[in-house]
Formats: C-alpha cells, sequence, structure tokens
C-alpha cells in the first residue's frame, strides 16, 4: 500500500528507537557500552581503566574479562544518583562529584566516538533504507532518541531528495519533520567550532548550536576532539541549549496532533521519565482532543520483539485508547513492507 501525499487529515509520527538503528549493526543499550570502551581502550587505557574502576564499584560483580557490563543507561543514571548523594548528602573520599563527572564524559565520548566509527558504513542501511523509501511520504514526523545518523542518511536518499526539517509546524504538510530530543553525535556547539577548518561546511541549528553535515569524521578529524551535543537517557535531565527545549515542545505538540502514532523498536526505557510524562501528557491530549471531535481518534502501532513493550505502552495510554495494535517483531523484518502490515488496523 503505497502513500505518495499526506493528507491533512492524516498525520503520522513515527518513534524510533534502538532496535531500528540495531538493523544497521549499532548495538542497543544493553551492549554498546561495552563495545564503546573497549574501543577506548585501544586509544587511552588509562581512560577506560577510570571507567572500569568505577564500574567495579557500583557493580560488585562487573568483572572485565567477563565483558558482564551494565545497560549504558542504568550506568549512567547510576552516576547521576551517586553524583547527587555526594554533593547533597555524604561526600566520597574515593569518588567526588568532580571524579564521576569526568568518568560520566569519558563514557559518554567513548559512545559516541564508537558510534561515528560505526557510521563509515553505509552497506549496513538496507532496513532503514528500505522502510524509508517504501513506507514515509513527506509531512511524516519522525522522532530519534538515538544519537547516530542512520535515520538521516536514508531521509538523504529519499527519492527526488525532499529533504528534513528539524523543527515541526502545525502548518506544514509538505516536508519531513526528524526530532531529535536526546540530540546527536553531529550536534556541536557553535563557540567551539570556531576557527576550526571545517567551520565552512557546518550547518546551523541556532544561535548556539550546529550540525556538522556529513556521515564520516574523515575530511574534518578536527571534530573528534569536540564533545557532541547529546543528551544522557538519565531520568533528571538538564538542557542547557534553548534548541532541546523547543524539540521537546516539539515532540509534545507533534503527538498531541497525531492520528496515527508508529513506535518502532522503542520500549520506553523505565530510567527515561521524562520522556514517559513528555508522551503522556502528548497522548492524553490528543484523546482529549478527539473527544472533542477536533481531529480523528488515535491509531497506536507498536513494534518490538519483546512482547513486555506490549504493556508498557497500553500502561501508558490506558483503556481510553480504543485503536492499539502490537506486532512482536524486529524491525528489519517488517521495515520493507510496513504499510501493508499496518494497513488493516
Amino acid at each position: 500500500m503505497a502513500y505518495t501525499k499526506h493528507s491533512s487529515q492524516r498525520r503520522r509520527v513515527f518513534v524510533i528507537g534502538a532496535g531500528v538503528s540495531a538493523s544497521c549493526g549499532i548495538p542497543i543499550a544493553r551492549d554498546i557500552l561495552r563495545y564503546a570502551i573497549l574501543d577506548l581502550r585501544k586509544r587511552s587505557a588509562a581512560e577506560a581503566q577510570r571507567v572500569h574502576s568505577l564500574l567495579r564499584f557500583l557493580y560488585p560483580a562487573f568483572d572485565e574479562d567477563l565483558g558482564n557490563y551494565p545497560n549504558v543507561e542504568d550506568f549512567l543514571n547510576f552516576i547521576e544518583v551517586a553524583k547527587d548523594f555526594n554533593e547533597e548528602f555524604v561526600q566520597s573520599t574515593m569518588w567526588s562529584a568532580p571524579k564521576l563527572r569526568k568518568v560520566n564524559r569519558i563514557t559518554l565520548k567513548a559512545v559516541t566516538d564508537y558510534i561515528w566509527s560505526l557510521m563509515g558504513d553505509a552497506t549496513k542501511q538496507h532496513a532503514v533504507n528500505d522502510f524509508v523509501r517504501n513506507n514515509l511520504v513527506e509531512g511524516d514526523v519522525i522522532i530519534t532518541f538515538n544519537w547516530d545518523l542512520t535515520m538521516e542518511r536514508a531521509l538523504e536518499g529519499y527519492p527526488d531528495d525532499p529533504g528534513f526539517e528539524y523543527r515541526y509546524s502545525r502548518k506544514s504538510h509538505t516536508d519531513f519533520v526528524l526530532l531529535k530530543p536526546h540530540g546527536s553525535v553531529d550536534w556541536f556547539e557553535r563557540k567551539k567550532i570556531k576557527g576550526l577548518k571545517c567551520e565552512k561546511a557546518i550547518e546551523k541549528h541556532d544561535h548556539e548550536l550546529c550540525y556538522y553535515p556529513e556521515f564520516d569524521l574523515g575530511s574534518s578529524p578536527e571534530l573528534r576532539e569536540i564533545a557532541p551535543v547529546i543528551v544522557p537517557p538519565v531520568s533528571s535531565k538538564t538542557f542547557k541549549h534553548e534548541f532541546f527545549h523547543r524539540t521537546w515542545g516539539d515532540v509534545l505538540r507533534s503527538v498531541s496532533d497525531a492520528t496515527e502514532l508508529h513506535i518502532l523498536g522503542y520500549s520506553l526505557p523505565k530510567e527515561d521519565q521524562f520522556a514517559k510524562f513528555v508522551f503522556r501528557r502528548a497522548i492524553r491530549n490528543n484523546i482529549t482532543a478527539a473527544g472533542k471531535e477536533k481531529q480523528k481518534p488515535l491509531k497506536l502501532f507498536v513494534v518490538n520483539p519483546d512482547e513486555v513493550v506490549e504493556q508498557t505502552f497500553y500502561r501508558l495510554v490506558g483503556k481510553t485508547l480504543k485503536h492499539f495494535s502490537f506486532y512482536q517483531a524486529r524491525f528489519e523484518d517488517v521495515a520493507a513492507n510496513y504499510n501493508e502490515l499496518v494497513a488493516g488496523s
């Protein structure tokens, strides 16, 4: 079932999670910390050792040789809790708040460096490319919590390259919209780019943030030394840039306006209470508007190989949402013909 034009009465929002990036060979949250730190060890054994020391402190069963690294989201949340406890209650002489912040920075940089190392290989993009080309139409909104660039690459390969915007507008139904509420490996602070050779290649988000419109840092190696602007999926978020405030507002508005909400490979991690709250509020807004006949009733579609995710989203939306469909499947197994899968729902 093909769609060529987006109706103003039919507003589709696609929420993309780690399961989609996994189809491109990017490890999911429970695996990526191990790969990232092993990759870091090749460049800096000392920094990798700092991370391992904290892992052994926070997780007594952790064993580097066994490779039983925790979920990166759990680790980052643990660091936040330890830092807050140090600052508000009892200070630790072994792991002070400054030491914890340093390991946090090392960890995030290691993960984003590892993601960049995977971006150079476009041959693993088949599932995402097929999904975008065969199923999406201009006017669709894509919300991705992934820091990688797989969705950007697929959108740029869309027929006739219509492009996409990083902002949502209720008035526009012609452009793709890509919202990245957790930031991206190619987002940087403009003040840190000033004077670098790559400055002319940078595209701006606003007066604070910019992005590098390539999928490889090979021609701009100086960017490897700059930490990208990303937001860890922790329960207590801090947004120091106005662009993130606007992006989360766009997430709320786009989901509130949607007539179809498609959740693909995203499990709504329990650590990310902020995202859970925003989605719950947006869906409540949506249901209320539909009840007043201001828009069509929302249809929710969830695709995930983990059957537990069905209950996660059912609890989120409640019994008032009548159109709820769950498909226990991997993203790559439904990507090419996704529209046909959900057409009868």
